[in-house]
């Protein structure tokens, strides 16, 4: 019933007609039934097409209702629960096992082609067994990574880069027990400790939370630099001191927030002059042109404008450019939604949070509160 009354509700607010309703009804039933209806951060009860309506009525002309309605049904990207735990199936497989298996045929002097053998190789299990790997956030999902990844030993996924001593040195010991099966033989110092860090975190659409500088443009600061310093300082017992590789493995990340990680990397190592060097490893990426707004779209973006509220504008906010703060943190202009909450880079009509001026569409929780 409630289902048929929002229904109704919708066709009213965009005054269908019987005609558009047998049109427009499936494809509705459709995306909420397979996608938008699993959004998390809706409240109890509530469904896909009755936030739909209530978002629509918000918006004073009917002729910007259905701008606003267009927009959703061409433009909006939802990534589903099932999505996002696919992308997380193939860091292992598709992104972190070939650079294993590059490594492991260096040490070998086997071509990369010859991937049976290299599998098989005592070399090949050592240097997968002195992989660490370590989430930058919940979104890291280490513990479905974990379990879809059986090779991979319990002790060498952990939920964050906090290691508190106790633990680090837990990791080492069964790293050396494990280390003495695999070689036959006690491992030597340089050998019982993690040669490979891989980083693990589900998005980035500016990369401005992973690594930027400081307001006074002298400091570095993000997830990426306190791991950075934390491995040179607190953890540094757990990682070789002569060979080890970092790896940043994001499941979803834009190729803006790539180049600008990337950049930054630079500029820190050139800073810092450490031992080891860090790589950006994205599962999928999205490309410059994945934008929720065109220059060909001046309708949509004067709708932007209208119905901004700009009470969102923290000390948060801030960090990002702000010329055009109605495209979202750092004008990034996403058309994006994640089941577990929408990216404040996405265009804020689509996230306003419970309690703001006007209505999102899939309001968002602020991990970032003023």
């Amino acid at each position: 019933m409630r289902d048929v009354l929002s229904e109704r509700l919708l066709a009213t607010v965009m005054g269908w007609s019987p005609e558009d309703v047998a049109r427009e009804r499936p494809i509705l039933q459709a995306l909420g039934d397979l996608k938008y209806d699993e959004y998390q951060q809706y409240s109890p009860g509530m469904r896909f097409v009755e936030s739909l309506a209530l978002w629509l009525s918000q918006f004073e002309f009917p002729d910007e209702r259905s701008i606003a309605y267009n927009w959703v049904r061409s433009k909006l990207v939802f990534l589903s629960n099932a999505e996002i735990t696919h992308i997380v199936s193939m860091a292992f497989p598709d992104v972190i096992r070939p650079i294993l298996l590059h490594k492991a045929a260096v040490i070998l002097n086997l071509p990369s082609s010859r991937i049976k053998t290299i599998v098989n190789s005592v070399e090949y299990k050592v240097l997968m067994r002195q992989s660490l790997f370590l989430g930058l956030s919940d979104g890291a999902r280490t513990d479905l990574f974990r379990r879809l990844n059986p090779e991979l030993s319990h002790e060498q996924v952990w939920q964050t880069y906090e290691v508190s001593p106790p633990k680090a040195e837990d990791m080492l010991s069964r790293l050396g027990d494990d280390l003495k099966k695999l070689l036959a033989r006690d491992p030597t110092n340089e050998e019982r400790c993690f040669h490979l860090l891989f980083l693990l975190d589900d998005f980035s659409a500016s990369g401005i939370s992973y690594l930027r500088r400081s307001a006074d443009g002298m400091e570095f600061e993000g997830k990426i630099h306190k791991v950075l310093q934390t491995v040179s300082a607190d953890l540094k017992s757990l990682f070789s001191a002569h060979d080890l590789q970092i790896y940043v493995v994001l499941y979803v990340a834009t190729q803006k927030s790539l180049t600008h990680i990337n950049l930054l990397l630079d500029e820190w190592f050139k800073g810092n002059g450490n031992r080891y060097v860090c790589h950006l490893q994205p599962v999928y990426s999205l490309s410059d042109s994945f934008s929720g707004v065109s220059d060909q779209e001046p309708t949509f973006i004067d709708l932007l404008k209208k119905y901004f509220d700009p009470g969102i504008i923290n000390d948060h906010y801030r960090k990002g450019k702000q010329d055009n703060p109605y495209l979202g943190f750092d004008e990034c202009a996403l058309p994006l939604v994640l089941t577990h909450n929408c990216p404040n880079n996405s265009i804020p009509l689509l996230w306003f949070e419970e309690g703001r001026k006007y209505r999102g569409l899939f309001p968002r929780i602020s991990r970032h509160k003023q």
